[in-house]
């Protein structure tokens, strides 16, 4: 499975506006399970030409939501396996190698040679590309059957004896059936590791052991769909625009950056919707017009030595510090339109939110100026449109979250014989199941003023311990990964109870994660509470404990907010408001208990029935 540091990577690239072909084939020609994906979907040959004519045939919008719907499909359940950094670089090695024979030997396309050999390698079967199709057919046949056989299928052989960690026996082989002395063929090796590490440093891969695709998808999918809200108008139309970015900036931070807007005649950055100070451009004290020049991000610290405008800032923001980002017209020659100024929580890194909130807001500002909004029509109009868009893309992701499904089911039945596998596939099986409800819950759009609340709450009879179980058993390797201890401590009292069991299990995969994530190398253990009792209520105690380093005081104050975490990272800090507003739906409730250096407990009071309406 493709590694995080591509799935990243791939996201950007993906994103960028405007697109890139080249930069996109680059990047997907060093993943066979991007690339085959992508050359599924449209329909093409392995072939470098071919691609990207069909990608520029794509218009722009439906890219970019095809890419976001490729990403999900690529991505795991937590505690499946996936291809280190390490192996992926090995396979892309393997396939630079085929590409150095096919130039020594003057095959034409080396590329699309590379291509075809990556995917070969990984086993993908692509019916529209007879070239591909052929090599695995004949893959495996021994050295002496390919003396006459076709150069490719000879270059192959000497390629697969490679991937096998035989450098002597590929050797050998190139000297029989490609004619290559061994000296040059070692000389080749070599070209293609230096283009290996070449390639891997144009693309900007970075290995971070706590960087999370899904979580980072996740938010790029949030911004995205709610940067749809801007008015085309965008500059032109201010008050709706300070309007729009107040509704989403407040839903995605839990509070207001303030946004100063680049007037280039009067040379000055004044503040959208007017209030806050006017800093000039060439400002030399305020650290605002230093990130409009510059164009990079710049701190800002209330101390009595920085400028006033820049410390009014801050406490309008009502923080101590704040960090300035440009907003850069990507499409137009990379000129800053404005800045915009988020307030800092020590506790809390949002640095990957506020990048991508300031290249959305970029994106806006920088659109050529149409109309202000008409009336309600309009309004209608544009709804429809953005609904139809989002009922695209969730059908686009469940797609190959059904092709997984079907592929579980398949190895279920392979390996009936072993008991413990087959639970495993049920338990991931399960996983995806949920995945594809969630994203499918997205389409259900909401009229405006009108609250979507408990209409798709539904209560039935389960085991608490059973699902607590299968929690622990999906997250053992994740725990494992951080070295943290998980277990459990379950009831042997009855456990049923009737309650909606896929926001359950969803509340429950939430603080389990939250809490591998926050223990690192401490201990998380999921336990079970009969016997309990709230206003006169029977019910069930369900608790996540940690013994991590505990919630700071500012993090407790606003947990519930859409914006804390104590993980660091890429962290969007979603988690426990995504819980709050779930355990609320079923009509339980959360209580936490936590001290510094002494850990965090959850528990949540579980009726054993829903309260009856009336």
């Amino acid at each position: 499975m493709t590694p995080e540091a591509v799935i990243d990577r791939y996201l950007e690239t993906a994103a960028r506006d405007p697109f890139d072909a080249a930069d996109f084939a680059l990047l997907l020609g060093t993943d066979a399970d991007l690339l085959s994906r992508w050359l599924q979907l449209l329909q093409c040959p392995a072939d470098p030409d071919a691609f990207a004519t069909a990608v520029a045939a794509l218009p722009a919008e439906r890219f970019h939501d095809l890419a976001l719907s490729q990403a999900l499909a690529v991505l795991t359940v937590s505690g499946s396996v996936r291809l280190s950094f390490d192996q992926w670089q090995s396979v892309l090695n393997t396939s630079l190698v085929a590409e150095a024979l096919a130039e020594h030997l003057g095959l034409g396309k080396p590329v699309a040679v590379r291509w075809r050999v990556l995917l070969a390698a990984s086993g993908v079967n692509l019916e529209q590309d007879p070239a591909l199709m052929e090599l695995l057919a004949f893959r495996g046949a021994r050295p002496e059957l390919l003396e006459d056989a076709s150069l490719i299928h000879r270059l192959f052989a000497v390629v697969e004896a490679l991937d096998l960690n035989d450098p002597l026996v590929s050797q050998e082989t190139a000297a029989s059936l490609l004619g290559i002395e061994p000296e040059r063929f070692r000389s080749l090796l070599t070209t293609a590791e230096q283009r290996c590490a070449e390639l891997i440093d144009v693309l900007g891969l970075v290995v971070d052991r706590d960087f999370d695709s899904a979580e980072r998808l996740w938010l790029r999918l949030q911004i995205g769909i709610l940067g749809r809200l801007f008015p085309g108008a965008g500059r032109n139309d201010p008050e709706a625009f300070a309007e729009m970015h107040a509704l989403v900036s407040r839903r995605l931070f839990g509070s207001v950056p303030a946004l100063f807007l680049a007037d280039g005649p009067s040379g000055r950055l004044a503040p959208l919707g007017g209030e806050g100070p006017v800093v000039a451009l060439t400002s030399q004290s305020s650290s605002l017009a230093r990130c409009a020049r510059l164009g990079e991000r710049v701190e800002l610290v209330d101390r009595p030595d920085q400028a006033v405008a820049d410390r009014e800032i801050l406490r309008r923001l009502d923080r101590a510090d704040g960090v300035c980002l440009p907003l850069i017209d990507a499409a137009g020659g990379g000129s800053v339109l404005g800045v915009v100024v988020f307030g800092v929580d020590e506790d809390v890194d949002q640095e990957t939110a506020m990048g991508l909130y300031a290249a959305e807001l970029a994106k806006h500002l920088a659109r050529p100026g149409t109309a202000a909004r008409g009336d309600g029509d309009a309004l209608g109009r544009f709804r429809q449109r953005e609904e139809k868009r989002l009922r695209e893309l969730v059908h686009e992701a469940n797609n190959p979250l059904s092709i997984v499904n079907n592929y579980l089911h398949i190895l279920e039945l392979k390996l009936a014989h072993e008991p413990e596998a087959v639970e495993q596939l049920r338990l991931i099986g399960a996983e995806v199941r949920r995945a594809s409800e969630i994203i499918a819950s997205a389409r259900d759009v909401p009229e405006p003023g009108v609250e979507r609340r408990d209409a798709d709450v539904t209560f039935g009879g389960f085991a608490l311990n059973d699902l607590a179980h299968r929690v622990v058993e999906l997250h053992a390797g994740y725990a494992a990964d951080r070295q943290v201890m998980l277990q459990q401590d379950l009831t042997a009292a009855d456990s049923t109870l009737r309650s909606d069991e896929h926001r359950l299990a969803q509340i429950l995969n939430n603080l389990v994660r939250n809490a591998i994530e926050a223990a690192h190398g401490a201990t998380v253990t999921v336990s079970t509470v009969a016997g309990v009792y709230r206003e006169s209520r029977p019910g069930l105690l369900l608790e996540v404990a940690d013994t991590g380093p505990g919630l700071p005081q500012p993090v407790l104050e606003r947990l519930t907010e859409p914006k804390q975490s104590t993980k660091g990272g890429d962290h969007a800090g979603l988690g426990l408001h995504i819980v709050h507003r779930l355990v609320d739906e079923i009509g339980a409730n959360i209580d936490v208990r936590t001290a510094p250096g002494e850990g965090t407990r959850f528990s949540i009071f579980l009726p054993l029935a829903p309260r009856e309406a009336g």
